[in-house]
């Protein structure tokens, strides 16, 4: 240990904090993280602004990201063991580019008139296949680009650079829609998806560690399921994640539709609305950061929960504009905490063996929100927005009432 401590290099201390941009491959990739979350920051405001400029229909906006959540959803769980057993560049590379043709060809349609709405149902499918891969590839590839004493490094300063462009990028979008329409604004989702696929081209010598020993996928799964199902802490954390996930995350998704019909927001208004969540996440992230190890995190994280349910609740029944972008720094707020609360509970908690599998299942809860999207915009259709969201955040809070407050199990824990 102390000839490898003896072997770390002392930086000065104003350049500690970007150490791992001294690694041209990591640059490349933190550049090109940088453009693939400011495109997929921009992706559903723009397509559900066009599916809503065709058909005027909710439901078909929200049948359009219910598309998206079923590959992305079915497929995010074998993701990560896609990137453990195939080149992670290469991987990477596919994906990429894969989602930039079906963006430029939703982009040619729309400028030339031919754009149908059966056609952007086949386009998100297409992305939710292609994200599902994208993302615990990226996420994985952080280690390959640096030295060991430098990936904690990289992967702040990787996640720093994806809630930016996820804050950046709707509010982009709206304002190329409001100013230029929505086919010039394709092209931008575009070019900023090109953008960060050619810069992993720029990615030379890539080494990869392979797995030697390659155990069944499907028995992986049904240990971290079955480890999920007879361990208290994981039933209650990704248990209440399940809920939060289907009835009360889908309202960042249904944002354009709620903000077109509530709020009669223009497409720049609707995307200051999502940057504003993301805001309210910068935020619980850095208050987080600076309470360091508190010791009673699970108080934080029912309190992050009932923080979201209570804003989700407000904002359903608000009808003006600034009152409901406060709301959603609030919601923000909640919602990160309990995701970033969540899963440093369950990393700590579990054990290594079994970590991989059963963050997978806390990962595919997140998926639900794509899935949740359908019901909340039918209910929203029939019956109104004010019931859907409030309903939602209702139906958030009996899950963490049951599962988080009334049983013990998270009450008494210390971690």
């Amino acid at each position: 240990m102390a000839v490898r401590l003896g072997r770390l290099k002392v930086r000065p201390p104003g350049l500690s904090r970007l150490q791992a941009l001294r690694y041209p491959n990591f640059r490349w990739f933190w550049i090109s993280t940088s453009g693939q979350a400011m495109a997929q920051g921009m992706q559903f405001l723009i397509l559900g602004w066009l599916v809503l400029d065709l058909t005027g229909d909710v439901s078909q906006f929200g049948l359009t990201i219910f598309l998206y959540g079923i590959p992305n959803l079915t497929l995010v769980l074998f993701g990560g063991i896609f990137a453990d057993r195939i080149n992670r560049r290469k991987l990477l590379l596919f994906s990429q580019f894969g989602v930039t043709l079906v963006m430029f060809a939703v982009a040619i349609l729309t400028i030339t008139g031919l754009v149908a709405v059966w056609q952007i149902f086949v386009a998100s499918f297409l992305l939710g296949t292609l994200h599902a891969i994208n993302m615990p590839t990226r996420l994985a590839m952080v280690v390959n680009l640096v030295e060991r004493e430098d990936i904690m490094n990289a992967v702040v300063l990787n996640a720093g650079v994806m809630n930016a462009g996820r804050i950046i990028g709707p509010a982009v979008a709206g304002f190329v829609i409001d100013l230029v329409g929505i086919g010039p604004a394709l092209f931008v989702n575009a070019g900023c998806f090109l953008a960060a696929a050619s810069c992993v081209l720029m990615i030379r010598n890539f080494v990869q560690d392979t797995t030697q020993r390659r155990t069944d996928i499907f028995r992986a799964l049904w240990d971290g399921l079955v480890y999920f199902k007879q361990t208290p802490v994981a039933f209650t954390i990704i248990g209440v994640g399940f809920a939060f996930g289907f009835f009360g995350m889908p309202h960042v998704q249904v944002m354009p539709a709620f903000a077109r019909e509530v709020l009669e927001a223009t497409a720049g208004q609707a995307g200051l609305l999502i940057t504003a969540a993301g805001v309210g996440s910068l935020v619980a992230n850095m208050i987080l950061a600076m309470l360091g190890n508190y010791r009673r995190k699970n108080l934080l994280l029912i309190g992050a929960l009932l923080l979201f349910e209570a804003g989700l609740f407000l904002f359903a029944w608000s009808h003006w504009f600034w009152v409901s972008w406060i709301l959603l720094l609030f919601i923000g707020m909640g919602s990160i905490a309990y995701i970033s609360l969540g899963t440093t509970v369950l990393q700590l908690s579990v054990p290594q063996e079994l970590q991989g599998r059963v963050m997978s299942i806390w990962y595919a809860s997140a998926g639900f929100m794509f899935i949740g999207s359908l019901p909340m915009s039918l209910v929203a259709d029939y019956i109104g927005w004010p019931i859907a969201l409030a309903g939602g955040a209702v139906i958030c809070f009996v899950f963490t009432l049951w599962l988080a407050i009334l049983r013990p199990t998270l009450r008494r824990l210390e971690i």
